[in-house]
C-alpha cells in the first residue's frame, strides 16, 4: 500500500462485525506428455453477499489539514492536505528539543536572560539572572509549552535566538522536510514559519526515538526549581490526552490566532503505535481523538492464508486430492479490504497467493497426497476453487 492523498484510505474500513470476503479463482491447467506445466486463463468467483454497516471514509474533522501514520507498519492510514504549509504554533518546540538534544549537554546551566523572560504569552514563570539545567528548560518546555524556557534554550545553545534558528533550519533541511521554515524557536506567529502535517510527523517519529524526548512529553507534571523569590513552581502538561485516552503517549500541543488549533498525538495499543497530526483545528483533541480511534478499529493485521486450510483440489482421473496452504500468512491492512487467493504453480509446485488491492502480499505452497507430480494428458490438473470467509469480532 502507498501513500494516499485527500481524504482517500486504505480499503472501506467497516464498523462494528464484519465479514470479509476472499475471491479464490480458479486455474485450469493443460499440459501435453512430458511438456512443462501451462496455466491458462483465470477466472474469478462471484462474491459471496457483503453485509453490515460500512465507515467508509475516515471521520470528518475541523482540520484543515491532517495525517493519521501506522509507525509500527510503516502506513498513512489516512491524508488531507498533508503537504500544505501552515502556521505550527508550539508544536515548533519538537523542532528546538530536537537541536538542543544533539547539540547540547543535558546538565548544561544555562542563565535566563530577560529577552527570555519578555517572551510572553505560554510561560513557566522564570526569571532573569537565575540559572537552570538544559534538562530542566526541555523538560518545562515539552510539558508546559513555555516560550520563555524556548528561549532561554535557544540562547544557551546557538549563543543568540538567531544563531539558533539557522541550527533549526539546517537541521530540516537534512530531515529534508520540504514544507518548513523556522522564524523563531517557540512558534509564535510570524512572517516565514510554517510547516506541514507530513512535516510534523516526521519530526517527531525522529524525536521520539530520543528517551529524554520522548520521557519528557508523556510527563504530566513537573516541578521546577523554586524561583529566587522562594516561590514553588509546578508546571502542568497541556497534552489533555495524556491520562485520557488510552495509550497516549504524547506529544506536542500548539495553539496561536493564525494556526487555530495544532496537535501532535501519539499513542500506543496492541503492539501498534499510531500518530495524529491535525493543523488548523478548531478542537485538536477531539480530532486526534476520531483519527487515532479510526486507525486502531479499521486497520489490523489477518490472515490472508492460513495453514491447513483447503483452498483447492487436484482432481486425478475419478479421485481427489485436497490441495492444502502449508504455511499462514498475515499482513496488514484495512480490515475491510477485499483479499483475492490465486491458485497457481511457481517452480516448486502448486501455490496459494494472496493479494490485497491488487498487490501481492505472500504466497504458501499447497501440500497434498501427490501435490507436486506433473499431470498427464488424461489426467489433466485442475482447480476447485472454494470460497473462504471469517468473521472479524470487535
Amino acid at each position: 500500500m502507498g501513500l494516499l492523498s485527500g481524504p482517500n484510505v486504505i480499503g472501506h474500513a467497516r464498523r462494528g462485525r464484519v465479514a470479509f470476503l476472499v475471491l479464490l479463482s480458479l486455474v485450469a491447467v493443460m499440459v501435453l506428455g512430458p511438456a512443462p506445466v501451462a496455466v491458462a486463463t483465470l477466472s474469478d468467483v462471484p462474491p459471496l453477499p457483503v453485509f453490515g454497516a460500512f465507515a467508509g471514509a475516515p471521520p470528518q474533522v475541523s482540520a484543515q489539514s491532517w495525517i493519521l501514520y501506522d509507525d509500527t507498519f510503516g502506513e498513512v492510514l489516512g491524508e488531507h492536505s498533508a503537504d500544505l504549509a501552515r502556521p505550527m504554533a508550539s508544536t515548533t518546540k519538537i523542532m528546538t528539543a530536537l537541536v538542543a538534544l544533539e547539540n547540547g549537554d543535558l546538565d548544561q546551566p544555562i542563565t535566563v536572560t530577560q529577552d527570555a523572560v519578555d517572551v510572553g504569552e505560554a510561560e513557566v514563570g522564570l526569571v532573569a539572572g537565575e540559572t537552570l539545567t538544559l534538562r530542566q528548560l526541555l523538560t518545562s518546555m515539552l510539558v508546559r509549552s513555555g516560550n520563555d524556557t524556548a528561549v532561554a534554550v535557544a540562547q544557551g545553545i546557538g549563543g543568540t535566538v538567531a544563531s539558533f534558528v539557522r541550527m533549526m533550519n539546517d537541521k530540516a533541511q537534512e530531515m529534508g522536510l520540504e514544507n518548513t521554515h523556522f522564524a523563531n524557536p517557540h512558534g509564535l506567529d510570524e512572517e516565514g514559519h510554517y510547516t506541514s502535517a507530513r512535516d510534523l510527523l516526521t519530526m517527531a517519529r525522529v524525536a521520539m526515538e530520543n528517551p529524554v524526548f520522548s520521557t519528557a512529553v508523556r510527563t504530566q507534571t513537573v516541578r521546577l526549581p523554586d524561583a529566587p523569590d522562594g516561590t514553588i513552581r509546578v508546571v502542568r502538561t497541556t497534552n489533555s490526552l495524556l491520562g485520557s485516552y488510552p495509550g497516549a503517549i504524547g506529544v506536542k500541543t500548539g495553539y496561536t490566532g493564525l494556526a487555530g488549533h495544532v496537535l501532535v498525538a501519539a499513542a500506543e495499543r496492541d503492539g501498534r503505535r499510531l500518530y495524529a497530526v491535525v493543523m488548523g483545528s478548531t478542537d485538536a483533541f477531539t480530532d486526534a481523538t476520531a483519527l487515532l480511534d479510526y486507525g486502531f478499529a479499521e486497520f489490523g493485521v489477518i490472515p490472508v492464508i492460513m495453514s491447513g486450510v483447503t483452498y483447492a483440489q487436484r482432481r486425478v482421473a475419478a479421485d481427489t486430492d485436497s490441495l492444502e496452504a502449508g504455511s499462514t500468512v498475515e499482513t496488514f491492512t484495512s480490515l475491510q479490504e477485499p483479499v483475492t487467493l490465486d491458485a497457481g504453480f511457481d517452480q516448486s509446485g502448486p501455490v496459494i497467493t494472496a493479494r490485497v488491492g491488487g498487490e501481492a502480499v505472500g504466497a504458501s505452497e499447497l501440500v497434498g497426497s501427490d501435490a507436486h507430480a506433473l499431470p498427464t494428458l488424461k489426467d489433466a490438473l485442475g482447480w476447485i476453487g472454494t470460497y473462504w470467509s471469517w468473521l472479524w469480532d470487535r
